[in-house]
């Protein structure tokens, strides 16, 4: 019987996280690399945990996880501090890994029949609280950014998202607009 547990560990294993072991971006983070918090995060958004007291209870009640990544123990506090502090180009260079890898099983999908593929182009906003970001500012106490992400729809079943691009939330997607 395969777990979910195991089934996380399996994707995990497929991220191209071999560069975020270098030295020089875990210097003064001996308790937890960049890659031990790439995959806590990527486990939780797989996983739906929606609050980091969730974060305790889970690794807390998956020892086996833990191990898999190398970790004995660590705090929502401390994953909270690291998230903060680090660099989302970290994050952009692993997903074009990702995007990269993909690129050979995807030739082969035509699309959507009597369609082909598809590219859908739709954005969220990421609210910002004011003090920190005028620079984002659209009216009194909205202060946003808009995350624009193309979904590529490979096929009935099959669908990834396959560029983003974030912008103030002024900037307003025009129907028709090419990506």
């Amino acid at each position: 019987m395969i777990t979910q547990k195991s089934v996380i560990s399996q994707c995990l294993s497929l991220l191209p996280t071999e560069g975020l072991a270098c030295p020089l971006l875990n210097y003064n983070n001996k308790k937890l690399s960049i890659e031990q918090l790439v995959k806590i995060f990527v486990t939780a958004q797989l996983d739906k945990w929606g609050s980091y007291p969730e974060f305790d209870t889970q690794m807390q009640a998956n020892q086996d996880f833990m191990n898999d990544i190398g970790i004995e123990s660590i705090s929502s506090s401390q994953l909270s501090r690291r998230i903060n502090e680090l660099d989302t180009t970290i994050l952009q260079t692993l997903f074009f890994k990702v995007l990269n890898n993909l690129k050979p099983y995807m030739h082969s999908f035509s699309g959507l029949p009597n369609i082909g593929k598809l590219h859908i182009v739709d954005a969220t906003h990421i609210k910002l609280p004011p003090v920190l970001s005028e620079w984002a500012y659209v009216t009194k106490g909205w202060n946003v950014v808009k995350m624009h992400t193309r979904l590529v729809v490979a096929s009935p079943d099959v669908y990834y998202p396959d560029k983003i691009v974030p912008s103030t939330g002024k900037l307003q997607i025009m129907k028709g607009e090419n990506s």
